[in-house]
């Protein structure tokens, strides 16, 4: 089956379950009743990874809630999200989809795999489950992880929340071991949206998802990260841009990036104008000179037309009027390469596993310069939008940009904040991790920090309320402003 044949597929299976998840409750977790009830791995791989990709880099979770709160964008209409305030329907409807739908497409594609002995196609059926359930975990920290979609195998339909703490460690077993398991049979070949079927590309990202996964517990369990992250370095990580985790849409009209498909023409064949780059990206560029502004942002339509260009970012967290009265057009827009049909869904670049490794060095985890590693993180995030070397040469030269060991954490952690745009789940979880850049929330904000976490979904109230209780009760509180597990001062 072709690719662009499986991506219809798939948005098809992810329209259906949102539309139907306000009528089935809970059992959404488990059943999908939209689903044939026997069709291949080969099918249900493509079709589950397409949708968790769809949803968790899609205009919802990254375009309007993480790229906001991790300010790369902004609102200059519809601006709720920028103040937090999320409607509680559209929670609902992606908890529902992303176990219901790809999570669920993905565990029986390597199940199914399993049983035929098929190692090569049940590993990336698992390390997409890993990616997509590490990125829920940093969104609503407990999370339903065991005794998810287990109905299948005889399970529950009110699953337990595993603690982040238990699902981190899970998700380390099960990386490794999806790792170790490939090198038996074929894999997806063109079916695999991905890697093209590339078995070693997959053990890679499995090494690097690990790696990524380790860093984030540096505050919680520094012994544990430091194992991990030493153990996936060994197995072998990204060594390229070339490796990168992404998936680069067909752009036919019917499968196209999400910024394309959301903004307005000429830009894109939406219909909405409200996204803006941040004040607060847009000034960190300009403080450095950095090269990145030019992709990341357009030139204000005004100053298009009457030169010399000028990027101006909004304000993150403004009233409704106050962010209206910057203007449509004296605003930038992200970057065209951003509104191209074809422009890829990052999962993980190979410039982030440079910045992780950096920071690895910095803290003595690992051997190896760690001014090294940021120097070639900064090359890399820049080389893959086409930036001259000599370029990147006079930006590595900056007083300002070279590596000084004192300050290195902070300069590691605004340089891979700044290489993620585009990846808002994974910027705004660096923030948390990190505190850098300091970010403030903006003045019209429901709460008086920038979010630390999403609501629960008001369903789980509903239809799972004993363990979604008892979840928050664990956690101390579930506001936006409670801390998950590894969120640590």
């Amino acid at each position: 089956m072709t690719y662009k044949k499986l991506t219809k597929a798939a948005a098809g299976v992810t329209l259906a379950l949102s539309l139907s998840s306000c009528n089935d409750g809970l059992t959404d977790l488990n059943v999908n009743p939209n689903a044939p009830t026997d069709v291949s791995a080969e099918y249900l791989f493509p079709q589950g990874a397409v949708a968790l990709v769809s949803l968790l880099r899609g205009t919802t979770f990254d375009m309007t809630m993480t790229s906001l709160w991790a300010q790369h964008f902004a609102k200059i209409q519809y601006v709720d999200e920028d103040w937090y305030e999320i409607r509680p329907g559209t929670i609902d409807s992606y908890w529902s989809s992303l176990y219901s739908g790809g999570l669920q497409d993905l565990t029986q594609a390597a199940d199914k795999a399993t049983a035929i002995g098929n190692t090569n196609k049940a590993g990336p059926a698992r390390i997409m489950n890993a990616w997509a359930l590490s990125v829920m975990t940093e969104l609503w920290g407990d999370i339903p992880y065991t005794e998810a979609n287990s109905v299948d195998r005889g399970g529950t339909t009110t699953p337990v929340y595993d603690s982040q703490q238990a699902i981190y460690n899970a998700l380390f077993v099960d990386l490794k071991s999806a790792h170790d398991q490939m090198g038996t049979g074929t894999g997806y070949g063109s079916a695999d949206p991905i890697y093209g079927g590339s078995v070693t590309s997959w053990r890679k990202f499995a090494n690097s998802l690990r790696a990524r996964n380790a860093m984030r517990l540096s505050k919680a369990d520094p012994t544990k990260a430091r194992a991990e992250l030493t153990a996936a370095l060994t197995a072998g990580v990204f060594t390229s841009n070339a490796d990168d985790a992404k998936l680069v849409w067909p752009g036919d009209g019917s499968n196209d990036s999400p910024i394309y498909s959301n903004q307005r023409p000429p830009d894109g064949k939406g219909s909405r104008d409200d996204h803006r780059v941040s004040k607060t990206l847009v000034d960190t560029l300009k403080a450095l000179s950095d090269p990145r502004l030019a992709v990341y942002a357009q030139c204000t339509k005004d100053s298009q037309t009457t030169p010399p260009c000028q990027y101006i970012g909004v304000p993150n967290g403004l009233t409704s009027p106050d962010a209206l009265a910057l203007g449509f057009t004296r605003t930038s827009l992200p970057g065209t390469v951003f509104h191209d049909p074809s422009a890829p869904s990052w999962l993980m670049s190979y410039p982030e596993v440079l910045f992780i490794q950096a920071e690895a060095a910095e803290r003595g985890w690992i051997t190896g310069s760690a001014a090294a590693f940021y120097n070639a993180g900064i090359s890399a995030s820049m080389e893959q939008w086409g930036i001259s070397a000599a370029v990147i040469a006079t930006y590595l030269a900056q007083p300002r940009v070279v590596y000084t060991p004192v300050t290195g954490l902070t300069q590691i952690a605004l340089q891979k904040w700044i290489s993620l745009y585009g990846q808002g789940s994974d910027a705004w979880a660096e923030y948390r991790r990190t505190g850098v850049p300091d970010l403030r929330a903006g003045p019209a904000a429901i709460i008086p920090v920038v979010a630390r976490r999403l609501l629960y979904p008001q369903s789980e109230q509903s239809f799972n309320k004993a363990n979604l209780d008892a979840a928050v009760a664990a956690q101390g509180g579930a506001g936006l402003e409670n801390r998950i597990w590894w969120d640590r001062p």
